[in-house]
């Protein structure tokens, strides 16, 4: 019991000491931060760039609404291609349905590549 409540003060003072040398941490870095921020060579540089993309964001927007149709019209196809009036995505390896088994499916397999049953 005095081991646990020695490790609590422990973590207590620790976290104390901690949390105050680590707000005047973030204090230096705010105030910094701050000072950079209205230094008046980034204000500038802030303005210029906004205005930058200002006027480049229709451009920007066109280009993207045009790669989207693009896309779209690519997927719209192959969705709606077809092979003998099934749909792409329905088709196997071969072309046909993966779905349907033939009946037979080595009858027209001749003698000569069929495989014996002579072991």
């Amino acid at each position: 019991m005095k081991n646990k409540i020695v490790l609590a003060t422990g973590m207590a003072v620790g976290y104390v000491l901690g949390s105050r040398s680590g707000r005047e941490s973030y204090e230096k870095l705010k105030t910094k931060a701050n000072e950079l921020w209205k230094d008046p060579k980034v204000q500038n540089k802030v303005s210029k760039t906004t205005q930058t993309l200002k006027n480049k964001a229709p451009e920007v927007k066109g280009q993207a609404s045009g790669a989207a149709k693009k896309i779209q019209d690519r997927v719209s196809r192959s969705k709606h291609a077809s092979n003998n009036g099934q749909a792409a995505e329905n088709t196997g390896p071969s072309g046909g349905d993966p779905y349907k088994v033939e009946p037979q499916p080595f009858q027209a397999q001749s003698d000569e590549t069929r495989p014996s049953s002579n072991n």
